[in-house]
């Protein structure tokens, strides 16, 4: 009896024996494949944030740029002067006193290297970029500077009209528009920085 206890305790012991490795082979491969994961899903984190970071910052600095780059008006008014001109049907004249509104900014930006290169007046420091320092009466110096084709081109509109045109106010809305485009044409610049005509008085007999 005593033998075939022993050797029945020989056996479980030799079937534990032999399943020990088994389970630790099932851990091991367990292991190996949590781990694979792992390491997987870790690096993937940082290269899906990776490659989105750039985009982003992109959009961003493109977004800065565009609002650095963006261009403020700064209108200011000028008083060109008063004007009595005949008008064309030869039997009443125009009396009309005429300032204009402009971009001083878009003025600066084109004028300030040719009035350098000229040996004009310098735009507030010439050409290291500042802005314009307005000339006698608080008037951009180049405005002053093309004043005598302001008038010029001021005459020859308002002398070009009959008097029932003048009298509506269409006429007079039609008169301002000529006048601008008149201007920005006498100035010659790629960008036109003439905006508005204002009458501060007008009268026709």
């Amino acid at each position: 009896m005593a033998t075939e206890e022993k050797q029945e305790e020989g056996a479980t012991d030799e079937g534990s024996t032999e399943g020990a490795p088994q389970k630790n082979k099932k851990k091991i491969i367990l292991f190996s494949v949590l781990g694979l994961v792992g390491l997987i899903g870790g690096a993937g984190v940082p290269m899906i944030l990776m490659s989105g970071a750039p985009v982003e910052e992109h959009g961003e600095d493109a977004h800065h740029e565009e609002e650095h780059h963006e261009e403020v008006a700064r209108i200011e008014s000028a008083e060109i002067g008063l004007f009595t001109v005949n008008l064309s049907d030869a039997r009443s004249f125009v009396k009309a006193r005429i300032m204009i509104e402009y971009d001083a900014n878009l003025l600066d930006k084109q004028t300030m290297i040719v009035e350098g290169a000229e040996g004009g007046e310098a735009h507030g420091g010439g050409a290291s970029g500042g802005s314009a320092e307005p000339a006698g009466g608080g008037m951009h110096p180049h405005i002053t500077k093309n004043m005598n084709k302001f008038r010029d081109v001021i005459i020859n509109i308002l002398s070009s009209k009959r008097a029932p045109e003048l009298l509506t106010a269409e006429g007079k809305l039609r008169l301002k528009e000529e006048i601008v485009d008149g201007l920005n044409q006498a100035l010659a610049l790629e960008q036109p920085p003439v905006v508005g005509v204002l009458f501060t008085e007008f009268l026709i007999q």
